[in-house]
């Protein structure tokens, strides 16, 4: 290349730089595709166009650009960042490991490296691995508030918000005009249903920021929380969120979808609910859940669990049963949030809610020989009672203050599936199963905002809904008809109706005395530090029957799930 050339291509670069620093993105990228025809390996321009491209988010586009990058300089600490960050937008998880880590290994001091790997394993779920590096990024850099974020969110997710609260609070005293904090702090005192704290953060962030949709979202849901269903309405209407924010967009319809369906327009309800599932199928996290493998999860449990199998299982003496425990479940959106709220209302019961124990032991089970199911016919006394153990030492961990006097229940809705798996570890557990109306419970999932997993994402649209509620519902019966299981059923209409005559068979199934402490569950959860479900709103209430057949008024878009659900009605004389 001569000398000319080079000249040329300086004086294009630094117009293109100019550009780029300025945010004149179209201008820049054309500049700097003129440089790399005249020169296709350019380093900074590649690096440069990469870079451009990631803060568009046409995360493939700067993939390319960096791919060639790093052939030309692959111990360029600042690209093997910036490339690890695009793989994490692309759910390359592994790869953006790698560049992240190559990044700290050629500049040990970089904060930024270290926020970007602590949140590739923010995003596994690894917060074991993502809070010390977190930690480190802020240790480095103090001012760089990005991390206090990730790690408040962290935190947020474990259920810490005490410090997740402290950590957003302290990202907003070093960046007042940044949004992402203010939205986590507001979230924070959303999900804790603290709405006072909830309308200061909104004043806050109103007086620190000019109008945003963010804060306008937090108004109007605040609104909504006090029955003002037009008011939160006629704000969510002018309000809008760009094609990239996915979440919040889906957040906006779905309470506007509540909030028609509370002021009657049904057909708005039911489209704005849609529209918030549809979304969530844009997610780039969506393509991590399989909504047919757990069906499968189902499917196999329904052709393991018969009576011919379970005639071959081998007689089990246990010689330290120790205590027996106690699952809530029931299909999700069913009650059980109510009744876990109501039951722990009682002196004498505490409910470990949403914790994944029973899928460790499950997964811990289909190990032992690598025969999945099968290996329920062939386990012996030894093995039974190191997965008690392991159970109850998960369980325990769970309680802060343990105390011997009290019930103790396991509340995680679709451990309901695992009930065959259950009752052969644990012969004498005893389960209460909440019920409701089909129409009802199914078309509440579909109204939900749940985090997605594989069980999850079959509630984006009714039909799969449908067909996973008649799945599950169908494998209970089988479990009922091959063990003999200590249960109880309780129908969340008959909570709403009768409510003291309900709670106390509940009580006396559990071998306790009515309390009158279980009417004032509403205060019970206020004063919980969280609700993991979507339910906390509704609990934190008076008992209404709102909800109860609502599905009457979607009859015409709710048709196609006839077949699956109208066997149930009789079943459970609906």
């Amino acid at each position: 290349m001569n000398k000319e050339t080079n000249l040329s291509i300086d004086k294009i670069f630094n117009l293109a730089f100019k550009d780029h620093t300025e945010g004149k993105f179209k201008s820049a990228e054309n500049s700097y595709n003129k440089i790399l025809i005249k020169d296709p390996n350019h380093f900074n321009t590649l690096y440069l166009l990469g870079t451009l491209n990631f803060q568009k988010q046409k995360f493939g586009e700067a993939k390319k650009n960096f791919e060639k990058a790093i052939l030309i300089k692959p111990n360029h600490a600042e690209l093997c960042n910036n490339f690890g960050a695009t793989l994490i937008q692309m759910g390359d998880y592994t790869d953006s490991i790698k560049y992240l880590k190559n990044a700290i290994n050629i500049l040990p001091k970089y904060a930024e490296a270290y926020n970007n790997l602590g949140s590739v394993f923010k995003e596994l779920k690894d917060y074991v691995k993502s809070i010390p590096l977190f930690e480190k990024a802020i240790q480095i850099q103090p001012n760089f508030i990005d991390p206090y974020i990730n790690l408040g969110i962290v935190f947020k997710e474990l259920g810490d918000f005490t410090k997740a609260i402290i950590l957003f609070q302290t990202a907003i005293k070093i960046h007042p005009q940044n949004i992402k904090a203010h939205q986590n702090l507001m979230e924070s005192y959303e999900n804790l249903n603290h709405e006072k704290e909830l309308k200061q953060a909104i004043l806050n962030a109103k007086k620190l920021i000019n109008d945003d949709p963010i804060i306008r979202l937090y108004e109007s849901i605040i609104l909504y929380n006090s029955n003002k269903f037009l008011e939160a309405k006629n704000i969510l209407e002018k309000t809008s969120f760009s094609v990239k924010d996915i979440k919040n967009e889906s957040k906006r319809f779905l309470i506007l979808a509540n909030c028609y369906d509370r002021i009657g327009d049904n057909e708005k309800a039911y489209n704005y609910f849609v529209e918030a599932n549809n979304l969530f199928l844009n997610l780039r996290k969506v393509n991590l859940f399989d909504k047919n493998r757990y069906i499968k999860v189902v499917k196999d449990r329904v052709n393991f669990f018969t009576k011919p199998n379970i005639k071959k299982w081998n007689n089990l003496k246990l010689s330290n049963p120790k205590r027996d425990p106690i699952f809530l479940v029931g299909f999700p959106r069913s009650g059980t949030t109510l009744l876990d709220t109501i039951l722990r209302s009682h002196p004498l019961i505490e409910v470990v809610e949403e914790k994944p124990i029973i899928n460790k032991l499950v997964d811990l089970l289909n190990k032992l020989s690598n025969r999945g199911l099968e290996n329920l016919e062939t386990i012996n006394e030894a093995q039974v009672e190191k997965l008690r153990k392991i159970y109850f030492d998960t369980f325990d961990s769970q309680i802060k203050n343990k105390n011997n006097s009290k019930i103790y229940i396991d509340k995680l809705p679709l451990n309901i599936v695992h009930a065959g798996e259950i009752v052969r570890i644990f012969p004498n557990a005893k389960f209460i199963v909440l019920l409701r109306h089909p129409y009802d419970c199914v078309f509440s999932c579909f109204m939900q905002n749940f985090e997605l997993n594989d069980a999850m994402a079959n509630f984006l649209n009714l039909k799969d809904a449908a067909r996973l509620y008649d799945y599950v519902m169908s494998l209970w019966i089988q479990y009922l008809s091959i063990f003999k299981i200590n249960y109880c059923e309780v129908k969340y209409e008959n909570i709403i109706k009768d409510f003291k005559p309900t709670v106390s068979s509940v009580l006396k199934f559990l071998n306790l005395s009515w309390n009158n402490s279980v009417v004032g569950y509403s205060t019970t959860a206020k004063e919980r530090d969280n609700i993991s479900t979507p339910s906390y709103n509704q609990v934190t209430k008076p008992l209404y029957s709102h909800a109860s057949g609502r599905w009457k008024r979607y009859d015409n878009q709710m048709s196609n799930i006839d077949p699956f659900l109208k066997k149930w009605l009789e079943k459970y004389n609906y």
